[in-house]
């Protein structure tokens, strides 16, 4: 190995708390002798959603669709999961969420190619054929997704992080720390290059790591940024920098001004205009149908509380928004009244003696939280986002853990993607824990996912699993 390199030292995290330490939720990328399984995978998934599709069409028509119309749909919807790089990594934490992310894809897709085929001169039995098609593929192609990671198996499926973290300092060892709190990654310390040639050490470091990212946790005096970044790149490697002054959450990339190198910080894209315009669409659309749809269960929800009780219907508490706004949340009460007269805000936990009979009831089936899609339709909240907090948690949480506050630069949810993965009351020390999901869905943001999540929720409302 180059002499500019010191002996790779391991990161070790002492074996109780490693052991602790569920991994951070993170996209999983395929290894590459892999991708090719999956994506013949999801052809022959759709292959299979459109003969169905076809067949059925057919046989209760009597006429036969047209096969090139679905071979054309079916291309689509195919160039559609290459477009969200569904072919390259899954954002399906679990091997069931699989169906949603496919679902959601096939869905949005659809919402593209069903008016084109309206628009066409092909017949009513091929554009049914063509739509059947399409909602078969996603469960086609979900089932499919699901056996693959089942049979193949996740360590040998995905790409397991090997990290290699340049310096020798406390931010080094910082984040090498803060990797190996996900239990499939491994991270070395080694020092910072003292030559000028990239691509020589990067190709000593490699013949000794082979690592999947490169964490520049120190100033480079020898090599450039920009010359290790296209080194890095051809290898396909990530390059990323590590300081604590970098948000978790916000987008760093690389910027040449003139002949400096220099690192640009923005925003992830859901904070972008356009995104908060499509999540908006997206938020009074779904908010609109499902209030229509819930009114007789509110309805019957705000006789109940008042025949146990005789006390007020809705509770509004303050919460805080999108760039710490203030704003109150409407719920159904399922607390006795002047709940918290005596205590001030407390911490709900599983078994709260503060919940009626009734309020349990709203609470299992989630009931209590759907008078919040007024707050979405006032624009306070969205469908999806990290779920609102009262502002004096929001500042106990903010002074412990720095990065708590980057949840607010979305607008909170009415479902979240902690909520969904884990439990509604979960105790105060494993806010970190939910952090770390908060994150996740703020990074990795798409319209797919909101549409995902929000699948699987009514799913997890269905079977009682998200209350």
């Amino acid at each position: 190995m180059n002499a500019s390199l010191t002996q790779p030292r391991s990161i070790t995290l002492e074996a109780g708390r490693l052991a602790a330490a569920a991994p951070s939720p993170t996209p999983r990328v395929y290894a590459r002798h892999w991708r090719g399984i999956v994506m013949l995978g999801d052809a022959a998934a759709l292959g299979v959603a459109f003969a169905t599709a076809i067949l059925l069409v057919w046989r209760l028509v009597g006429a036969r669709p047209s096969i090139g119309a679905c071979a054309v749909a079916a291309l689509l919807l195919l160039a559609g999961f290459a477009a969200h790089d569904l072919h390259e990594k899954t954002y399906a934490i679990l091997r069931r969420d699989e169906f949603y992310y496919a679902l959601s894809v096939t869905l949005l897709t659809g919402l593209l190619v069903i008016p084109a085929f309206l628009l066409t001169d092909v017949t009513m039995r091929s554009r049914i054929a063509v739509a059947g098609g399409i909602v078969l593929a996603g469960l086609a192609i979900g089932a499919m997704r699901y056996l693959i990671r089942r049979t193949i198996g996740e360590r040998r499926l995905f790409v397991e992080p090997r990290t290699v973290v340049v310096g020798d300092n406390g931010e080094a060892h910082s984040a090498a720390g803060r990797i190996e709190h996900d239990r499939r990654a491994h991270a070395q310390i080694v020092a910072a290059p003292k030559e000028h040639d990239a691509e020589r050490w990067l190709a000593d470091l490699c013949s000794d790591v082979a690592p999947t990212h490169i964490v520049i946790a120190e100033p480079l005096s020898g090599v450039h940024l920009n010359q290790l970044a296209r080194a890095a790149a051809r290898r396909g490697i990530v390059l990323a920098v590590a300081a604590e002054s970098y948000a978790r959450a916000l987008a760093v990339r690389e910027l040449v001004l003139g002949d400096a190198t220099l690192l640009e910080v923005s925003v992830p894209r859901v904070g972008s205009v356009w995104a908060r315009r499509a999540k908006r669409c997206f938020d009074v659309i779904v908010a609109s149908l499902v209030l229509a749809a819930a009114s007789p269960v509110l309805a019957v929800a705000a006789c109940a509380i008042a025949l146990e009780d005789g006390g007020s219907i809705l509770y509004r508490q303050p919460r805080v928004g999108r760039d710490g706004r203030i704003f109150e949340i409407f719920k159904l009460r399922s607390m006795r009244i002047g709940a918290e007269a005596h205590t001030g805000p407390v911490w709900a936990v599983d078994g709260d003696a503060r919940v009626t009979h009734v309020g349990r009831i709203l609470r299992r089936t989630s009931i209590d939280e759907l008078p919040q899609l007024l707050n979405v339709l006032r624009g306070e909240m969205s469908i999806v986002g990290p779920r609102p907090e009262r502002p004096l948690f929001v500042e106990r949480f903010s002074a412990s853990n720095a990065q708590y506050v980057e949840r607010l630069m979305v607008a909170p949810g009415l479902t979240a993607c902690s909520h969904l993965y884990m439990p509604r009351n979960v105790e105060s020390d494993a806010i970190g824990e939910r952090l770390d999901y908060d994150l996740f869905y703020i990074r990795h943001w798409s319209l797919a996912m909101d549409v995902a999540l929000l699948l699987k929720t009514a799913a997890e409302v269905a079977f009682h699993r998200a209350a």
